[in-house]
């Protein structure tokens, strides 16, 4: 009889292999995926992805550190993905790691967080986005509570996002804005408090306009090729000289906003006298001061793409991919028309947009309209945590 039962559940085993089940089967305390059990009765079964088990997880100051084993296939290229606890992962943060002990940064003290992990493409870009990075299933997801921060001696109150502690996507920032970008790791922000150690994005917490165009008519920008700056900056470049079209594509990067602002103002401050601030969208940004923060800036391209990513709920991230519909509501407060940035995209004097919808629904995709166009604008910052 014992004999007639292990053959029938060998049986069964092969039919559900063969037709591509995943099983796992728990022997005692131990655990064997269906990958592992794919030789049984003489079958070649291969290929079948196994999610990494989770070995250990630790919550640090600020980190967490998780160990991986036993995924199939193994690349030796990982991915671990976190939000808050208790939120979907329709839009999280990811770290991407080469070992299997992952030390996952920039958390916030005493907050609590989801996890899970999986193996990416090994030849996975961040140009590539985030549709075809999985090459095994996540693996369970599990929670971590943060400890208290280093600085939060007796009597002292822990840091927060807005008072210099770390901060994560949807955080309210030091400006009063909401975080809308985490960088992996430190960038350039000529001109922002941050400068050379930036980590994050803030948005201004209201719109500056809702119609202003991009440049005045001063004339005081340049014609292709040009180095003298004699020429109306509705319809020519604040960039001079040679190279023009490469300086349009350098403006786009996050980190360029700051510069690409300040350069827009010296243009209109070349005249004489120098153009108001009020009448142009990079014056208004930069003379915009709120919670005692007065180095906001009008986005660059890329800068406005997260900035559209996050109001539509999707992934924030370091790739480029543009900004697409809403995942469900667009979030609160960013119920807006065309959002202007400040890179350059032609010399004719249009420049990139970045469009927003009604509350409803969110449409980030790109369009080069003359600058003399009016439109929103919503400053951003720059900043780095100081405790």
């Amino acid at each position: 009889m014992v004999r007639l039962i292990r053959g029938l559940l060998q049986f069964a085993l092969m039919v559900l292999l063969s037709a591509g089940v995943a099983l796992v089967v728990d022997v005692g305390s131990d655990s064997f995926s269906s990958e592992a059990l794919a030789s049984v009765g003489g079958l070649a079964i291969s290929s079948v992805p196994v999610a990494p088990r989770v070995v250990s997880a630790v919550a640090g100051d600020g980190f967490a550190q998780v160990t991986i084993a036993d995924m199939s296939p193994d690349t030796g290229v990982y991915a671990v993905q976190w939000v808050s606890a208790g939120q979907g992962f329709n839009s999280y943060q990811m770290h991407r790691t080469t070992s299997k002990t992952m030390t996952v940064p920039y958390l916030a003290c005493t907050r609590s967080y989801s996890f899970r992990v999986f193996v990416m493409a090994a030849d996975w870009l961040l140009a590539d986005g985030h549709q075809t990075q999985n090459v095994t299933p996540h693996s369970q997801t599990f929670d971590l509570t943060m400890p208290a921060c280093v600085n939060a001696a007796p009597g002292v109150t822990a840091l927060t996002c807005a008072t210099g502690g770390t901060c994560i996507v949807g955080d309210t920032g030091p400006g009063g804005g909401k975080v809308f970008y985490v960088s992996a790791t430190n960038f350039t922000s000529t001109g922002s408090d941050c400068n050379t150690a930036c980590k994050y994005l803030e948005a201004a917490p209201v719109e500056q306009s809702t119609a202003i165009v991009w440049a005045t008519t001063t004339a005081n920008c340049y014609a292709l090729d040009s180095t003298t700056g004699n020429q109306s900056c509705q319809q020519n470049s604040i960039y001079s000289g040679t190279g023009q079209a490469a300086k349009f594509t350098a403006s786009e990067a996050i980190g360029m906003g700051m510069s690409n602002t300040a350069a827009i103002v010296a243009r209109h401050d070349a005249a004489t006298p120098s153009v108001s601030k009020t009448l142009y969208a990079a014056g208004i940004a930069d003379s915009y001061s709120v919670n005692g923060k007065t180095d906001w800036h009008l986005p660059s391209r890329l800068e406005l793409n997260q900035l559209c990513r996050y109001a539509g709920n999707q992934t924030v991230d370091n790739a480029a991919t543009t900004c697409g519909v809403a995942v469900g509501a667009v979030k609160a407060g960013f119920e807006t028309g065309r959002l202007w940035n400040s890179s350059e995209s032609a010399l004719n004097g249009a420049s990139n947009t970045n469009f927003f919808a009604d509350g409803i629904r969110i449409y980030g995709f790109w369009a080069s309209i003359q600058k003399s166009n009016t439109i929103h604008v919503r400053a951003v910052r720059a900043f780095a945590p100081t405790g």
